[in-house]
């Protein structure tokens, strides 16, 4: 699994992001928090991930520290919430918010 990457950011275009990592372009799916938390395209970025394998698709998402990925993974362990999903709730409010709820 991919747990980490660091790289240029190529493009920003929410919910996706374009992040070239030695010359490997990764399409990466993040919550609006990661995304306000992005740099300018062109610089450094440093992103915790999350590797779905799926039939069909391999995806990835990305988070700006580890307490969001951490949020993620509690989430997505909850019948009916999938990854989508779960990165729109990420979306919508702070994480120590959901701590609370």
């Amino acid at each position: 699994m991919i747990g980490h990457l660091r790289g240029i950011l190529l493009e920003k275009n929410p919910p996706f992001m374009l992040l070239d990592v030695a010359g490997v372009g990764y399409e990466i799916e993040a919550s609006m928090n990661t995304f306000y938390r992005l740099p300018e395209v062109g610089k450094e970025v440093s992103l915790y991930t999350h590797m779905v394998v799926r039939e069909d698709a391999q995806l990835l998402y990305g988070f700006a520290d580890i307490q969001e990925k951490g949020l993620f993974r509690e989430l997505i362990k909850t019948n009916g919430v999938g990854p989508k999903l779960a990165i729109t709730i990420l979306s919508g409010t702070q994480g120590d918010a959901l701590f609370v709820v």
